[in-house]
């Protein structure tokens, strides 16, 4: 897609790993996410904002650690709705396609945290007690539910989240920004500091 003229998005940069013997030529990116603790499937997921720095050097020392070849991929990525510069309350989210978790109120962080609760209730996972979390880890801990927060009538018009999400490669939440890995608004896709891999939308 080419890129339009003054259309708000966002930056997210893809940190995959892969064994020095097997790095790829070519990259089809719909087929690729950032490795979270609990992928959220069908999506593509990456760092944003101010957390992609601390990111960035956590992912570096993952991958020595490892002996895995890292690359990022930096895709930009559009809206159709401007972006929302406040703190987003619950009758704003009609108003966005960018649902920005980090920079929304309490009141609207309750409400999605009563949708978590109740879906884990669903799963009847045994030892495992999550009620104690606050919203925000909540949500790091389990991003998958992000494709049944879309579903929900007040937020089946937004197609991109920000997000805290728990990596594989860092122990405390980082900021993610997830997409429907079908998402056609993905402008442009580059392999950072590996020019020779070509990166497919």
């Amino acid at each position: 897609m080419t890129k339009t003229k003054g259309a708000p998005g966002i930056d997210v940069a893809v940190v995959l790993f892969f064994k020095k013997a097997a790095i790829p030529d070519k990259i089809q990116i719909r087929d690729f996410s950032m490795p979270l603790v609990n992928r959220i499937p069908g999506f593509i997921s990456g760092l944003s904002g101010q957390s992609g720095l601390v990111g960035m050097m956590h992912a570096r020392k993952y991958a020595d650690e490892k002996k895995l070849e890292m690359i990022v991929v930096d895709l930009s990525v559009e809206v159709e709705k401007p972006l929302y510069p406040k703190v987003l309350k619950p009758e704003d989210v009609p108003n966005v396609d960018l649902l920005n978790l980090i920079r929304s109120s309490k009141e609207l962080m309750q409400g999605i945290r009563e949708h978590w609760l109740d879906w884990l209730s669903e799963e009847g996972r045994r030892g495992v007690d999550y009620s104690s979390l606050k919203e925000a880890e909540l949500i790091a801990r389990r991003p998958d539910f992000i494709p049944r927060l879309l579903r929900l009538p007040g937020f089946s018009h937004v197609h991109v989240v920000t997000h805290p999400a728990m990596t594989a490669f860092h122990t405390l939440p980082l900021t993610a920004t997830s997409f429907p890995a079908d998402y056609k608004r993905i402008v442009s896709a580059s392999a950072r500091l590996h020019p020779d891999i070509e990166v497919v939308l």
